[in-house]
């Protein structure tokens, strides 16, 4: 459908590139564009291509077209035009079977919790709701007002929650534990039940902000009514994920579909991110961007948007990979992490960015908190990656070991867990191993460009840094 509506506007670009509006739920022609002239049709080439004949039971119809033919109509009155204008209700009252993904949040279960902890265990129904906008188009139905703990009856149509969510609290010793449950509203069936969360936890930001992924996830694998891939940008970043060749492609073909048919502008930071995953997956070169580009992107954004935060956090790292301008990316990136604290994928790209300026301290602080709140990410793997990166730097090769075979044991092909597998088996002597990472490398992308990956990897490290990684490198004869 998208695809049709680009097709469309290009087709119309001739006339205006405002003729065609469309939304979540219509496209029509927009109003005071084009000048519709009643008149009098040639005759016999009305509606060219249909025989009266074979219409069948559609006597009315087969008149009508006579008629236009025969030119039997002439101009049509003013008055006319207002009363057929009046007919049509516009798209607001077009009514459709719900497509989207909305997610209800039902009333509060519990027994006998003092007021200080019931208000903890609600605020982690809204810690859920927060964190879901940030990073999915998903609309939120508030059902918590009723006294009674049943939830409503299944939906069947109408623009009602496809998801509804309800939390479990629940007193053990001194501890409040909170449950989460998610069903699909049309048959409230259970699809998915949390991990408890202890909300007197100094974690408890970071179990909320896992729940809430893990949440997401499975509303993309059980939809229910509802339509997955309106949780976009979750979805795409899912696919870019993924490290799948073509799902990646297709990925940053719909993103730079979407922002060229005017989305938000967080499809536009997506598809630059997009070419990141081009790059590390060594599958084509990156298209060309500019820091001036990043930033009249984010420019488009208001401050109140909920996804300020991922797009800054995506065009800081953006920044960094692609253009090797850090110190944008650590505006972009330590701005996001005010906005968006725990923000698993902003806490990932926050620890890099700190491991760049040499601050190893407050990357790996940066990099603890984001396996806590990224502990249910379906891109945990490359969490474990930054882990890698920043216990190498420490010179702790072990470590460095063990978070890349812990990549690796998640996505066996990730090029990344390779070689910085590759890299701690160097550094560590173990020139057999590492030329094995290397082969697997190649096995997995015979093209890959290693020259490429060894000079922009270098240019982005800090001296301290890239000496050690030169000396392994030197090792396996790889530089």
């Amino acid at each position: 459908m998208r695809e049709a509506l680009r097709k469309l506007k290009l087709d119309l670009a001739d006339i205006g590139s405002d003729v065609v509006r469309s939304d979540r739920a219509s496209v029509s022609l927009a109003p005071g564009q084009i000048t519709i002239l009643y008149q009098t049709p040639a005759c016999g080439t009305f509606l060219e291509g249909i025989d009266p004949k074979v219409t069948g039971d559609c006597e009315g119809f087969e008149d009508w077209l006579r008629e236009m033919r025969q030119g039997r109509f002439g101009s049509w009155p003013e008055d006319a035009l207002e009363e057929d204008a009046m007919l049509w209700p516009g798209p607001a009252a077009v009514q459709r079977r719900q497509s989207h993904v909305a997610l209800g949040i039902l009333a509060l279960r519990q027994a006998g919790l003092a007021e200080a902890d019931r208000i903890r265990a609600e605020s982690v129904l809204d810690g859920i709701a927060r964190y879901a906008t940030q990073v999915a188009e998903i609309d939120i139905h508030d059902l918590r007002g009723g006294t009674s703990f049943a939830a409503p009856l299944p939906v069947e149509k109408g623009l009602g929650a496809t998801h509804l969510i309800q939390a479990i609290a629940e007193r053990r010793n001194r501890n409040v534990l909170v449950h989460l449950r998610l069903h699909e509203a049309t048959r409230l069936r259970l699809i998915w039940v949390s991990q408890p969360i202890d909300v007197q936890s100094e974690s408890r930001e970071e179990l909320i902000c896992a729940a809430a992924e893990a949440m997401l996830q499975t509303m993309v694998e059980h939809p229910g009514e509802g339509d997955p891939s309106d949780l976009f940008p979750w979805t795409a970043l899912t696919g870019l994920f993924s490290l799948d060749a073509a799902l990646i492609a297709r990925t940053e073909e719909a993103v730079a579909t979407l922002a060229a048919d005017g989305g938000p502008p967080v499809f536009e930071c997506l598809r630059i991110f997009a070419q990141i995953f081009k790059v590390n997956e060594g599958l084509a070169r990156a298209d060309a961007t500019s820091a001036e580009h990043i930033c009249e992107t984010l420019s488009r954004m208001s401050d109140a948007h909920p996804m300020l935060p991922l797009s800054m956090s995506l065009a800081g790292y953006s920044a960094h990979m692609l253009l090797g301008d850090n110190d944008l990316a650590e505006a972009l990136v330590r701005r996001a992490d005010e906005l968006a604290p725990n923000l698993a994928l902003n806490l990932d790209h926050l620890a890099v960015i700190r491991l760049m300026r040499g601050d190893l301290d407050g990357a790996e602080a940066a990099q603890r908190r984001c396996l806590q709140a990224g502990a249910a990410s379906p891109w945990r793997y490359t969490y474990e990656v930054s882990g890698a990166m920043i216990a190498m730097a420490r010179g702790d090769v072990r470590q460095a070991l063990l978070f890349a075979n812990q990549a690796l044991i998640r996505k066996p092909r990730f090029i990344g867990a390779l070689r910085y597998a590759m890299l701690g088996f160097a550094l560590s002597e173990h020139a057999q191993d590492a030329r094995r990472m290397q082969t697997r490398i190649r096995t997995l992308r015979p093209d890959y460009d290693f020259d490429g990956w060894t000079e922009a990897m270098l240019r982005r490290t800090p001296p301290h840094l890239s000496g050690r990684l030169t000396e392994g490198l030197n090792n396996i004869g790889i530089f």
